[in-house]
């Protein structure tokens, strides 16, 4: 059972979402993973109607992490964000920046 979360929320830059999916499942996914050892599963959704739910990302992407150091994987995360090795031009810098949040589970599975 992961322990934390990392959920992350993108739209392509350009509206070339075939590239996107292309580059994020290829190359993002991959160096995430690089980059955080602790990520176990990741889980992508897309937004059902993006016109109806106005400026808003049209991607979710949910990181499971077996480990409840957020702080470290956000550091780490920011290093390799800084490095350059999981951005890309093709993702929406300006419109709907991308978004990141941590979640750190608390209570029981149910």
């Amino acid at each position: 059972m992961a322990k934390a979360l990392m959920l992350t929320w993108t739209s392509p830059a350009s509206g070339d979402a075939e590239a996107f999916e292309e580059w994020y499942t290829t190359t993002h996914i991959p160096d995430v993973r690089a980059a955080i050892p602790s990520v176990t599963r990741v889980t992508r959704y897309e937004l059902v109607d993006p016109a109806a739910a106005g400026p808003s990302n049209r991607y979710l992407a949910v990181y499971e992490l077996d480990e409840d150091d957020v702080r470290d994987a956000a550091a780490k995360l920011s290093q390799a964000v800084g490095a350059g090795r999981v951005t890309s031009e093709g993702v929406d810098l300006t419109g709907n920046p991308p978004r990141i949040e941590f979640y750190v589970r608390r209570g029981p599975e149910d």
